[in-house]
């Protein structure tokens, strides 16, 4: 069986780079298309200005806010997958994605996470890729929502349950 290679990229020669991610439908077939929604960290306050437990940090994908920075630190590769371990940004900078124990995605700051993401690369562009996201095992990040509505304000990812969905990985230049 031919197992396809993953060509030298500027993501593996950059080994550490600020990017942000959007959803796009699973037809897409270029990096270069039209975003669906913005992939950013949930946060809520209470009416004195308190964060939520529980509500923020969550990663979700919508229209509400613009993308998130990321910070991608490439831990491996393999023949068809890099492996990333993925940071949020800014005030964010110690906080790691992980996923919880029901498979959504997170920034975590308290919780030792030491599983790196998969970036399953389809289509490479100067400073973007269109990809498939997966966890260490695996399984493809999905976008999910839990309301009856067929367009809900924001989905969140999750590996574990969900609709298909493809993101781009767009490089941020400092």
């Amino acid at each position: 069986m031919n197992v396809p290679t993953i060509p030298t990229t500027w993501a593996d020669q950059l080994e550490v780079f600020l990017g942000t991610l959007h959803t796009v439908p699973p037809a897409t077939t270029t990096p270069s298309a039209d975003p669906e929604r913005a992939v950013y960290r949930s946060y809520f306050e209470d009416r004195e200005g308190n964060v939520l437990g529980g509500q923020s940090d969550w990663i979700v994908a919508g229209k509400e806010k613009p993308a998130y920075t990321f910070r991608f630190l490439l831990h491996s590769r393999s023949s068809d997958r890099l492996h990333f371990m993925i940071t949020g940004s800014g005030p964010d900078h110690e906080k790691k994605v992980g996923i919880s124990r029901n498979g959504y995605l997170g920034l975590y700051q308290v919780s030792t996470v030491s599983d790196f993401i998969k970036i399953e690369p389809l289509e490479w562009s100067e400073n973007a890729v269109l990809c498939r996201l997966r966890d260490h095992l695996g399984h493809a990040v999905k976008a999910r929502h839990d309301s009856a509505t067929d367009t809900p304000r924001f989905s969140y990812l999750n590996a574990q349950a969900g609709a298909d969905t493809l993101f781009i990985l767009q490089r941020v230049h400092n």
